[in-house]
Order: C-alpha cells, then sequence, then structure tokens
C-alpha cells in the first residue's frame, strides 16, 4: 500500500465544484477545484466569472483509506478509477492547471488536437508545458489531465513559447 497521499479526480454533482472543494477542505484535505476566470455570454452582456475548468470534476491529495471518508461529503459521486481501482492523476499535471488558476489569465474550455509539446519562455507561464494549438489563427496552450481527457486552453502569443521537441502529440477528444 502507498504511504504517499496522491491525487485523486472526484466526480461531482452538476454545479457542486465550488461546495464540496469547500467541504473537504473544512475536512482537512488538500483539494484543487480547478476554477478560473472564463467569458460568459448572456443575451444581455459578457462577463468573465469564475467557472470550473473541468465541470463534474475536482481533485483531492488522498491517502487509500481516506477514499470512504471523502465519499461521504456533500456533493460527490465518486472517485474516478477503472476496474475498481482508483486512478491517480500525475502531481505534475495537477501543478499545470493550478498554475495556471494562479496566473490569473482567462481560460478557455478546448477539445484537443493533434499539436507540439510547448514550454512557455516568459510571463507569468514562464516553464509551464502543454500543447500548442491553433484555433481561428489565434495561438492557445493547452493544459491537460490525460486521466479525464479534459483540457483547458489559454490563448499565447507564440512567441512566448519553445518548442520542447518535435514529436507531434497526438490526444483524443472525450
Amino acid at each position: 500500500m502507498n504511504p504517499n497521499p496522491r491525487w485523486l479526480a472526484i466526480r461531482v454533482r452538476s454545479r457542486c465544484e465550488k461546495l464540496t472543494s469547500t467541504n473537504l477542505e473544512g475536512r482537512g484535505y488538500e483539494v484543487c477545484s480547478a476554477c478560473a476566470p472564463q467569458r460568459r455570454v448572456w443575451a444581455d452582456r459578457v462577463r468573465t466569472v469564475e467557472m470550473p475548468m473541468f465541470p463534474g470534476y475536482i481533485f483531492a491529495r488522498l491517502l487509500p483509506g481516506q477514499v470512504s471518508d471523502v465519499l461521504q461529503a456533500a456533493g460527490i459521486v465518486s472517485v474516478v478509477g477503472f476496474g475498481g481501482r482508483y486512478c491517480p492523476v500525475e502531481d505534475a499535471e495537477i501543478e499545470s492547471v493550478r498554475r495556471v488558476v494562479d496566473s490569473g489569465v482567462e481560460v478557455l474550455s478546448e477539445s484537443l488536437r493533434p499539436g507540439i509539446q510547448v514550454r512557455v519562455c516568459h510571463g507569468s507561464l514562464k516553464g509551464l508545458e502543454g500543447v500548442l494549438v491553433e484555433v481561428k489563427n489565434q495561438r492557445r496552450l493547452v493544459v491537460s489531465v490525460s486521466l479525464l481527457q479534459r483540457a483547458v486552453a489559454v490563448e499565447i502569443n507564440d512567441v512566448m513559447v519553445e518548442p520542447v521537441s518535435q514529436r507531434q502529440v497526438l490526444i483524443s477528444a472525450a
């Protein structure tokens, strides 16, 4: 049994990401709700509001024995796993998500496509790695959580990034 806590993806009820994160933090767990500014359009206005980057999911750092306690928290549906085993999320992926949240950069939901793995060289996201994609002549850096097959993108100037390698990264959309 692994004595180190691992990040697990937790499926929550619709629109309960913030409530569930607050509940788990109150119980002493380390939580990443992955909420960031996103542009929303209504009939009469456009606003930037804080929304979950991965709707229906939050992340918590847990020991295997803590899962049963966490499942009792308000709003939790299940812990993501396959074949009866919980599947941890890589620490580097959670760190990338946290850096995007901490940067305050507006995020855009992004379906994943093939692209080049890049590293940001300048600005508040310096050192962050992700996949560079182009949508409507705008460059975007995609940060993903592969276990959930979900990703978010931030607009970025292509002079701010450098290729990590020349290999193509193939990612399937959820």
